[in-house]
């Protein structure tokens, strides 16, 4: 639940303030993107001057919720440094954790006094003036929509869209243990403002190209299996990437596979990035804590949906979070019983 004091917070903030700016975390997925989209338009319907700068480009399958009057610009800070300095308030939605802002950390951590915080994720280092973070909202597009109902605010079409897709994406379309009954109350309303399950779901997952098919085929043609058969793994080398012309495709989903295996507890994505880097996407079933093994890293993300991006060689990257994932595994038991 969000508190009176939250509601209250939200409505004086965004009253008094005439110019905003809203940023979210590197990478933006379908809550971040959703909860940008779904504030930028109801702010917009009270009168105020709204940008949304990102570091990272929205991804295309995501394009289609973007506010059309509002869309994000990607940062560069001889646009933007004053842009964010000069605006009334600017708002961080679906992360609280300053190092998740890639390039766009100094200048938020600059204007940090002035910045409302929005979130559902643990904090963690977050200096930030105003906070409303709730663990409980199975993503931040639920508090967005709660946030703004309070105001007397009721979505259109489009800003209900973009609510759906958040909520949808961070709970696996309604599928993982984050899945509250307020997300199911929150969808059924979003229906009726003339959202379309099934045009959601081919927006974002039925979008595939040859690229991300090929690449998945090479991925899978050398998964790994530990801890008794239940962590499934890939490893998607740079090599392989230019192979198929794959630089630009994410890969995060490919999770999806390894953890429809019969047996399979947690499913992990090694990708090595172009500078030096490694990405990994981390998934599991029931109470197993892949956000406890990702914050081991630097990472973060859900219960059971996290990520990490950590420099090094990505083998040994991969010989790292494993080792830890086994041992995760061990304490919690045999399946069922944590």
């Amino acid at each position: 639940m969000i508190s009176a004091d939250s509601h209250k917070m939200f409505r004086e903030l965004c009253d008094a303030a005439g110019e905003l700016v809203l940023v979210t975390h590197i990478n933006p997925d379908g809550d971040a993107i959703g909860s940008q989209s779904s504030l930028a338009a109801y702010l917009l319907s009270r009168g105020k001057k709204v940008r949304a700068i990102n570091t990272d480009c929205t991804p295309a399958m995501l394009e289609f919720i973007e506010n059309p009057d509002c869309r994000a610009e990607l940062y560069d800070p001889d646009v933007h440094d004053r842009v964010i300095a000069d605006a009334d308030l600017v708002v961080l939605v679906d992360n609280s954790a300053p190092d998740r802002l890639g390039s766009m950390e100094r200048v938020l951590h600059d204007n940090a006094a002035n910045t409302l915080c929005i979130d559902h994720h643990p904090a963690r280092n977050a200096p930030w003036g105003h906070n409303i973070v709730n663990v409980a909202a199975c993503a931040t597009t639920e508090m967005i929509f709660d946030l703004t109902e309070a105001c007397g605010w009721t979505p259109d079409r489009r800003a209900a869209e973009a609510v759906y897709v958040g909520l949808a994406t961070d709970t696996g379309f309604f599928r993982f243990n984050s899945t509250t009954a307020r997300a199911h109350e929150i969808a059924a309303s979003l229906l009726r403002s003339g959202v379309e399950p099934a045009r959601t779901f081919q927006e974002i997952y039925e979008r595939n190209s040859t690229a991300y098919t090929r690449l998945l085929g090479h991925a899978l043609s050398e998964l790994r299996l530990d801890g008794g058969d239940a962590i499934a793994s890939v490893r998607i080398t740079l090599e392989q990437v230019d192979r198929v012309a794959a630089r630009d495709v994410d890969t995060s989903e490919m999770t999806t596979p390894l953890l429809a295996m019969h047996g399979v507890r947690i499913a992990a994505l090694f990708r090595e990035l172009p500078d030096g880097r490694v990405k990994v996407s981390l998934r599991s079933k029931g109470e197993l804590d892949v956000h406890a093994l990702a914050g081991e890293f630097g990472g973060g993300g859900h219960r059971n949906a996290s990520g990490i991006v950590v420099e090094g060689v990505l083998d040994e990257v991969l010989q790292a979070v494993m080792r830890r994932a086994e041992e995760l595994l061990a304490r919690s038991g045999p399946a069922g019983s944590s």
